[in-house]
């Protein structure tokens, strides 16, 4: 194990150059997922019996798959999120919320390095043959490298001393110019971040002070008694505020949602005109609004008036105010479907989705916290929980391809932005490609249902740089190594090749 501690990082950093450098996002991800992983279950670090640690390493290494199946932007992220929460779990085995461990991550990165080096020197002095290299390094080597250094700068202080050594300074500034064009810039930076990774999973540590929310409160909500000082009314007056702010917050949220079922769910009528008041800022606007009446809720249950005995009727509008937001959230996910359904997919109308099943999940924990007396912690733990699953669900999904798909399908009755199209990933290349005849269509569509298509790039501009992407993806495929292959991109240039031959 020490001699595995001694050497893996080194030999981790230089596979870690082979995979990485001038490579795209294929292969290598899930070889180094599989090599970083092995190591820190080696090491004893990754505990098979701690639920955290198998959900995120199931997560790395499910990610992992998934950007070798697509190569995606969402795969990637997902990915590297997993490690960075491994990290701060594998730094500190205590952490119960998985929102704790990104800070406990910070400080294992910024720690490691002292704590590799100063067990290096442990494991090197308790070391027979570590001693003699340590006894060789201090004897022979140091001398040598103080007496090159004091060489190299009385050399260049006088000529008769260069003279004198046989040009021996050219001789060394020849060496390190050959080892620097060997060693370019991107291979030492990437074997630092390569061993800066592998030894902050196996030494980083972490303390307490780093965790963002407490762990101390446990799941259940338990009374506080606090000593008598003459407020007898006080948590009477909070109840009957709760009571009057949750009735009108109620009454007003009502006509809100009455009016957002008549208007967009059932009778929702589009001008012509950009949806940006109705999308853009609504959209947000009420999903803050959501996020501001949860908080309102907590506010009012977060002590002693989740014990008062006639809290039934505060408990109750809290349920219709919370159901109501739901419904809200509901009549978001209509905007988001319209605004789709004219303006085609996007990256953020489905971020706007996952965000609203994260809303939704959490009106639910909240209930759930606020009926069955459950602490923020309950809160944390299971909202954090929900938001990594969306994360990794996400990953699952080829979205470049999929958008391309159905903006083509959908571009004779909604909105197809040229500009947004040309910038989907190479895997989408295929869909984006459309005939002649199929252009001279859309081009039509578009100008008869929206006026302000002429104000964005031309189909035939579009077709053109389509075709001269085809082309370079054609061309420039086959000189991708084994590292960065994925079968999205592999399936493309099979498609592609195909069409022109």
């Amino acid at each position: 194990m020490k001699k595995f501690f001694l050497v893996f990082p080194f030999v981790f950093a230089l596979l870690f150059v082979h995979l990485f450098k001038g490579q795209q996002a294929g292969l290598n991800v899930l070889l180094f997922n599989f090599l970083l992983l092995s190591g820190v279950f080696w090491s004893g670090r990754l505990l098979k019996n701690n639920r955290l640690h198998i959900l995120l390493t199931s997560g790395a290494l499910l990610s992992a798959i998934m950007v070798v199946f697509y190569g995606s932007t969402i795969a990637m992220a997902a990915n590297v999120i997993s490690l960075i929460l491994l990290l701060g779990l594998v730094a500190a085995n205590d952490i119960k919320l998985l929102i704790n461990s990104g800070t406990a991550s910070i400080f294992a990165v910024v720690s490691a390095p002292y704590h590799y080096f100063s067990d290096l020197m442990t494991m090197t002095g308790e070391n027979s043959s570590g001693r003699k290299l340590l006894r060789f390094a201090l004897i022979v080597l140091a001398p040598v490298a103080i007496l090159l250094i004091f060489t190299s700068i009385y050399a260049t202080a006088s000529p008769y001393f260069s003279n004198l050594t046989g040009g021996l300074l050219r001789k060394i500034s020849d060496f390190f110019e050959a080892l620097i064009n060997f060693i370019s810039p991107a291979t030492f930076w990437l074997f630092v971040a390569g061993f800066l990774i592998m030894i902050a999973f196996l030494s980083g540590g972490s303390h307490r002070f780093l965790k963002l929310f407490s762990e101390d409160s446990g799941m259940q909500l338990s009374r506080k008694k606090r000593p008598f000082h003459g407020r007898m009314t006080a948590l009477k007056t909070e109840y009957w505020s709760g009571v009057v702010m949750l009735i009108l917050l109620n009454l007003l949220i009502a006509v809100m949602n009455v009016l957002d079922i008549w208007n967009v769910w059932f009778f929702f009528e589009w001008n012509g005109l950009y949806l940006k008041q109705f999308v853009h800022e609504g959209t947000w606007l009420l999903i803050f609004s959501i996020l501001i009446s949860i908080v309102i809720v907590l506010y009012y249950f977060r002590a002693n008036l989740n014990f008062y005995p006639k809290r039934k009727l505060v408990l109750n509008l809290a349920m219709l105010w919370l159901a109501q937001n739901a419904l809200l959230a509901i009549s978001v996910g209509i905007r988001n479907m319209w605004y789709i359904h004219h303006f085609n997919l996007a990256y953020k109308r489905i971020g706007v989705y996952a965000f609203l099943l994260l809303t939704l999940f959490g009106i639910i924990t909240v209930i759930i916290k606020i009926r069955q007396r459950k602490t923020h912690q309950y809160l944390f733990h299971y909202n954090s929980l929900a938001a990594y699953a969306i994360l990794i669900c996400l990953g699952l999904f080829n979205w470049d391809k999929i958008i391309a798909s159905y903006n083509v399908q959908h571009s004779g009755k909604a909105f197809f932005h040229p500009e947004f199209m040309i910038t989907l990933n190479s895997s989408a290349l295929p869909e984006l490609k459309i005939s002649a005849a199929r252009t001279n269509e859309i081009e039509n569509a578009q100008s008869e249902q929206f006026e302000f298509s002429r104000n964005y790039m031309s189909l035939d501009d579009y077709k053109s740089r389509v075709e001269e992407r085809c082309l370079d993806f054609v061309n420039g495929y086959p000189l991708i190594s084994w590292q960065g292959w994925n079968y999205a991109d592999h399936q493309a240039y099979k498609e592609l090749k195909s069409q022109s031959n």
